[in-house]
Parts: structure tokens; sequence; C-alpha cells
């Protein structure tokens, strides 16, 4: 009753669009013999959480329609919410290095039932709260980061735009314009091209579930990136701070609109030229006889002419950060 009534009076008073429920992806077992519910696992925690949003929902009816945002990806709150926060596309900044590697799974799946998005992708320092430990305290926070993240900066971006995710950028400043040009830069051309391509990467469905590499027969490897791990505002304590990996140079996922279109999409994460033949199969990627090639970039649309033969092979040529 308190969270619905402080999201009503949000959503009813103060005129936001959306309410972010922290925490609400997140469900762990319980042996508390004091809270009045069966102890371990069981349907409680959703069977609670699914009256909130209605409750939240019910309340703020007939004023505006409210957006409901959970952090994390989990399959049982996908009839409960709009939006997921979905972060692993960064989680170099976070995550012990070597671990995990991470992978579209939910995205997959799920794509056409809920919008993810989220990213501690960042140009700054994590920015810093008076009431946190001082001994945790960066030096400077939201200085501007060295520039040799730039790669790191790309490939998480990158990773959210081929994997049907909506943009994010966090601890943006305005003087970043300035100092990190080329990475804003590469931000609004995805963007851009997002926009222009929603019905494969908004409303469509991910073909296929691929190697790190996207399409199979798409082999371009990368040099080691630079990483710095430091996510927006946690993790100071640990002692790695930056570390080195291989990424690959080219990103890739294939999409099928509602109309049956077919997008293979492709990013250059290096600041390096980057060829290569693209090795298409008609039947694992639906393309149809007849159908025709069109080449979209954030700067318009090039018609190529009809896709021939089985597979279809097609030489792609991609600019530094393309």
């Amino acid at each position: 009753n308190k969270y619905a009534g402080l999201a009503q009076d949000a959503v009813t008073q103060l005129g936001v669009d959306g309410i972010y429920m922290d925490q609400a992806c997140s469900s762990l077992a319980c042996f508390d013999p004091t809270h009045g519910h069966p102890l371990g696992g069981g349907s409680y925690w959703m069977n609670g959480f699914r009256l909130l949003p209605a409750d939240i929902r019910a309340r703020c009816d007939g004023s505006r329609k409210v957006v409901l945002a959970g952090e994390g990806c989990g399959e049982t709150w996908l009839p409960y919410l709009d939006v997921m926060l979905s972060l692993q596309v960064s989680m170099e900044r976070y995550a012990a290095p070597g671990a995990w590697e991470p992978i579209p799974f939910f995205h997959a799946v799920y794509h056409g039932y809920g919008v993810f998005y989220g990213n501690y992708s960042s140009l700054a320092m994590p920015p810093y709260d008076d009431l946190w430990p001082p001994e945790f305290a960066p030096k400077e926070p939201l200085k501007t980061l060295d520039r040799k993240y730039a790669g790191q900066f790309r490939l998480e971006q990158a990773r959210a735009f081929v994997w049907g995710q909506q943009p994010t950028i966090a601890n943006f400043r305005e003087p970043q314009f300035e100092e990190c040009a080329e990475e804003i830069a590469y931000v609004l051309r995805l963007v851009k091209l997002r926009y222009g391509a929603r019905k494969y990467l908004l409303y469509g469905t991910m073909l296929s579930t691929f190697e790190n590499t996207g399409i199979p027969a798409l082999e371009v490897s990368g040099d080691p990136t630079d990483f710095s791990r430091l996510s927006i505002y946690a993790g100071q304590q640990e002692a790695i701070k930056e570390f080195q990996k291989k990424v690959p140079a080219v990103l890739a996922s294939a999409w099928q609109a509602p109309d049956g279109d077919v997008a293979i999409v492709l990013v250059n994460v290096t600041d390096k030229p980057q060829s290569f033949t693209l090795t298409l199969d008609r039947v694992r990627y639906a393309i149809a006889e007849g159908c025709a090639i069109t080449v979209r970039s954030a700067d318009g649309k090039q018609v190529l002419g009809p896709a021939t033969g089985n597979p279809v092979k097609l030489q792609v040529d991609l600019g530094p950060k393309d």
C-alpha cells in the first residue's frame, strides 16, 4: 500500500510517465519463519508482486497510463512489467574478468514481450554520494574517462544495438559533446539507425542466437581492448580497476520484422575498416526468392539488387566505427 501510494502520487501529482521498480525482477528463497509464508521458494513472491503493479495501474487509471520498469530480466515478470533493465551489455564494468561472456539469450526468446533497456556505458568516472563511505570515493567524480576506454564504450553500445535493446548512456554530461565527440557521434549514429529500423529492432523477432561474432559465417577477430572496471556508482572497492581482453571486431545479428522483411545487423566496434564476405543460408535467415537487398546506414539507404544463390553471399565493407 505504501509503495502503490507513492507511485500514485508520482504519476498523478508529479506527472511522471513511468516508475522504475528497483529489484523487481529479483527473487530469493526466504527461510525466515516470522514472515508468515511457507519457508523456501514457492509462489508467494510473485503472487505479492502481481498485486503491486495491478494496484498501481488501478490507482492511476483515468489520469494517465503508467509505464512500469523492473531491474533485470525475468520470465515471471513479463505479464506485469513493460520495460526490463538489462545491464549485461556492459558487464565488464561490474563483473570479474574471464568469468562470464554475455549472450542475448533472453532477448532471443522474449524480445516480443517487453522492451529491454539499460547500460552502464559511461564516458565519465562514477558519481559519488556524500553518504557513501569516503574511502570508496573517486578522486574526481564525473571526470571524463581516459580515451583509451573508447573501444569498451563502442562495444557496449553495439551490443545493445545488435541485440535489439533500447539505447542508453550513463552519466552523460554536456562537456562530453566536445571532450568525447567521436563516442557521442557513434551513439547518435546508432540511435538514428535504430529509429529507422524499429520494425526489426523494436518490433521484430531475433532469427537465431549466435556465437560472439554474430553470424556463424562471419569471423572477424579484433585486437585486445582496454576495459574500465568501474560501474556507474558501485564496485569502487574492488582491486581490479582495468583489464584487457579480445573482443570481436564486428557484432552481428539477424531479425525478422512482422511484415516478413529480414535485416542482418552489423556494427564495426573498431576504429579500423573491416571487410569480409557474409554467407547467409536462405532457410535459416528466411530470405525469400526474388527479394531485394538494401543497405541501410545512418546516412540513408542504397538498393543493391536481388538476393541470388543459396547461400546468399555478400561482400561487406565497413568503415571505422561503421
